[in-house]
């Protein structure tokens, strides 16, 4: 692990803390082997369901592309998330945050460093699978504003996720523990969805779950954005869920934060 290097005396700060770790955790995620998550796994995931769904989506007149590009991406950025937490844990057992308290090092910094790097592996990751996708025929047709609302809206979600498994990441001591509890629930969520198949065509009792998922309210923010049909009912569930999200799992965080460096 990268040694992080007390502030001087003369840093401005918090931005200069929270550039400082960062860099660290940029070169980290970015690594060689940290682009396995970010960019080859998407991808992965991206020719497996091509393979299974294309023909059958184009045999009932349904886009692949509009349609199921916005469910990888989704996916992509659950694994974001969950390596976040996964990171975050590592740090935590090592003593960095021991480190930290010994140093003239903004509280806040750590956090905002985090997110900052969460949000360009989301960012980087939707990019990706977004030019793999242009291939099977997705694509932007309401121009550049709805093109980076999509992105916003990616990048939005990403770090509501990291808020919540940030929690995890730091209450939960065993690696086990934290692995189930992160890996678990990602699935159901994304299959109880309309990631896959409209509300519909699920079990009546199970609709109103399904309508109401956080995970169901960013995809179809992102298709609404992605095919022309950006309506603030198709939007506004999904900021709602990604704001509610972020100020209540961020409060949680913050709380297991101090807890962690007591």
């Amino acid at each position: 692990m990268t040694a992080l290097a007390p502030a001087p005396v003369s840093s401005p700060g918090l931005v200069h803390d929270v550039r400082v770790l960062a860099e660290r955790d940029f070169r980290r995620s970015f690594s060689r082997g940290a682009l396995v998550g970010t960019v080859v796994e998407p991808l992965m995931f991206f020719g497996i369901f091509y393979a299974t769904f294309s023909r059958m989506l184009d045999a009932k007149g349904i886009d692949y592309g509009r349609f199921v590009t916005p469910t990888i991406i989704v996916q992509a950025l659950m694994f974001v998330a969950i390596a976040s937490a996964m990171s975050l844990a590592t740090d935590r057992g090592s003593g960095l945050f021991s480190r930290l308290r010994t140093m003239p090092i903004a509280s806040s910094a750590l956090g905002a460093a985090r997110l900052l790097v969460v949000a360009a592996e989301a960012l980087t990751s939707t990019v990706v699978i977004c030019l793999v996708a242009h291939l099977a025929g997705f694509r932007f047709h309401a121009g550049a504003a709805a093109a980076i609302g999509f992105l916003l809206v990616a990048i939005a979600f990403t770090v509501a996720l990291a808020a919540v498994t940030a929690t995890l990441g730091l209450s939960l001591r065993n690696q086990e523990a934290l692995a189930a509890a992160l890996f678990l629930p990602y699935l159901p969520l994304l299959v109880v969805s309309t990631g896959f198949v409209p509300a519909s065509l699920f079990p009546g009792w199970l609709q109103p779950v399904v309508r109401n998922s956080p995970v169901s309210a960013v995809i179809e923010a992102l298709r609404a954005l992605s095919t022309g049909d950006p309506t603030s009912g198709r939007i506004v569930p999904a900021v709602l869920w990604c704001a509610g999200l972020t100020l209540f799992f961020g409060w949680t965080t913050a709380r297991a934060f101090r807890k962690v460096t007591q």
